[in-house]
């Protein structure tokens, strides 16, 4: 089986010429260079620790980053990405639970800083000076310096902090075998939050990783000469389309610095100086992105598709998205990460605001299931229960997580027979046609009033109203009404003065009473948690500060 890297390396020997990456001051890294650089950094790696051991990667986003990544799956290793925006406490502990060997990015992750001597140049490079251990560095071995602050031993020479990666300042390696990596070995370990905020490690091996990037290259293919944004941080699962159907497609990739990521005018005049064609963002940054810059009036000629992910994007945001790109084409897909990408529904046309966007059919090689109150699954026709999948896509499990992995990852019987299949915990619908509709988490339907409520419908209503920018709603524990409903709205940068009774009659006129907010609070902005969705964990507190406030 060939893998995410094989595909990278591929190009690389295709078109070395081509440029590769592209830095945040347009400094460009060739696929030759970065072949050389990949195998320069994998051979230090493999003089330090075993094939099978896992290398922590602080992920900041720059094009070193991005050699980090390939040049720990070059090794035969996993990476597992850090954070760099999460307290260090936070840092070390996921450097800690998940075992790594070596980090590449900083000194301070609690592990050794990787170092090691150059690899033999080949006659025609010229070696650059070795920096010692714990020396100050660029925080990677590619690209511009981070933050101040940042800080590695190298495990190769760095190149020049304020200079792009050359052919003659990373060393190249002839004499390595490197080793061919069996399909069930780990090629990343990505932490998402516990529902105990706890951080669990998602492990996603060589099998799953290719499950999606082979279906996501024939799906939505990349070519020589496409400008795709890394717009998602690199420890997030979004920029594994960008990465590996990037630059297995010979694409050139320009990740975003956090500085036009952050802010929606900055991000929009960097989308156009570029002149991306892809971008793969969630729906928060998209609706931003519309709201908070001039792209309304003058648009993103170049772009030619975006994809979305992560969190449901409100029809009445995304069909003003896609009148101010009318050339782009719209897909909307869905997947946890323990899954990656399972479902994809190519958009139309703009959809009615009114309306909740499907997540369309599963993609090739899964299968889904709906699964009842009884423990049976239904693969096909009509049905509503809990969304569970199988495939080459399911994540082997948590790592280090049994009791975790026993709770998500169960065997049940499919058309295909017995599957592990991953229960997704969302509540989903598959209508006579077989389009699959997410009706929100199975943690997301409260009771109110006696009546059941799926809090994405109360939002999906309250988002209609022309001078809603964002809306979340919460469930507060009530003693009387079982859970009294806040909503939480952002008005648009060009809205009036926005009330809450004004989202109040707007939700009258379109949800029956008992799913009528008990308040709605309008506010500037909502939490947002490091991969830019919203931090729904942070928003009962917000509501009860409020309340005292008032």
């Amino acid at each position: 089986m060939s893998t995410v890297l094989d595909r990278v390396l591929d190009a690389a020997q295709r078109k070395p010429d081509a440029t590769a990456l592209v830095d945040a001051d347009g400094a460009t890294t060739s696929y030759g260079e970065l072949l050389r650089a990949v195998d320069g950094l994998a051979s230090a790696l493999l003089r330090q620790v075993e094939p099978g051991s896992r290398v922590a990667v602080l992920s900041t986003k720059q094009p070193g980053t991005v050699l980090a990544m390939l040049a720990v799956l070059r090794a035969g290793c996993a990476y597992v990405p850090i954070d760099p925006s999460a307290p260090a406490e936070r840092q070390r502990f996921v450097v800690t639970d998940s075992a790594c060997a070596v980090a590449i990015g900083s000194d301070d992750l609690g592990v050794p800083a990787a170092t090691a001597t150059p690899a033999t140049p080949a006659a025609t490079t010229t070696p650059a000076a070795t920096v010692p251990t714990g020396t100050p560095a660029p925080a990677t071995t590619l690209g511009r310096a981070t933050a101040p602050g940042a800080a590695l031993g190298p495990a190769i020479p760095a190149p020049d902090a304020a200079s792009a990666v050359t052919a003659a300042s990373i060393p190249a390696t002839q004499a390595f075998a490197f080793p061919t990596p069996h399909p069930d070995d780990e090629a990343y370990v990505l932490y998402t939050s516990g529902s105990t905020g706890t951080p669990k490690g998602v492990v996603i091996t060589h099998r799953n990783a290719s499950a999606f990037v082979d279906w996501a290259a024939d799906t939505f293919p990349l070519e020589p000469g496409d400008r795709v944004a890394v717009h998602a941080p690199l420890h997030f699962d979004l920029p594994v389309y960008d990465v590996y159907v990037g630059l297995g497609a010979g694409a050139e990739l320009h990740p975003v610095p956090e500085r036009h990521a952050l802010f929606p005018q900055a991000l929009q005049r960097f989308l156009a100086e570029r002149a991306i064609t892809h971008l793969y963002a969630v729906p928060s940054a998209l609706t931003a992105l519309l709201r908070r810059s001039t792209l309304r009036a003058d648009g993103l000629p170049a772009l030619k598709r975006v994809l979305y992910a992560g969190e449901e994007f409100r029809a009445a945001a995304l069909a003003e998205l896609m009148h101010a790109l009318p050339q782009a084409t719209f897909a909307n897909l869905y997947g946890p990460i323990e899954t990656n990408v399972i479902t994809s529904h190519v958009l139309d046309g703009p959809p009615d605001p009114d309306s909740r966007v499907p997540v369309g059919h599963p993609i090739d090689g899964t299968l889904i299931g709906l699964l009842d109150q009884d423990g049976t699954a239904s693969f096909d026709g009509a049905a509503e229960g809990e969304l569970v999948v199988a495939g080459d896509c399911v994540t082997p499990g948590y790592l280090g997580r049994p009791d975790l992995t026993a709770g998500a990852v169960v065997e049940l019987t499919t058309p295909a027979g017995p599957r592990r299949c991953y229960r997704t915990g969302d509540i989903a619908r598959r209508d006579a046609n077989g389009v699959l509709h997410l009706l929100g988490r199975r943690d997301g339907l409260v009771k109110t009033r006696g009546y059941r409520v799926e809090l994405g419908d109360v939002e999906a209503a309250a988002g209609t109203h022309p001078d809603v920018a964002e809306v979340v709603v919460v469930a507060v524990p009530d003693p009387e009404l079982t859970h009294r409903l806040h909503a939480l709205v952002v008005p648009r940068p060009d809205a009036g003065a926005l009330t809450g009774a004004d989202v109040l009659a707007h939700c009258r006129a379109r949800l029956p009473g008992y799913m009528v907010p008990g308040a709605v609070h309008v506010v500037p902005d909502l939490p947002r948690t490091s991969t830019g969705k919203v931090a729904r964990a942070e928003l009962p507190a917000l509501v009860t500060t409020i309340g005292k406030e008032r």
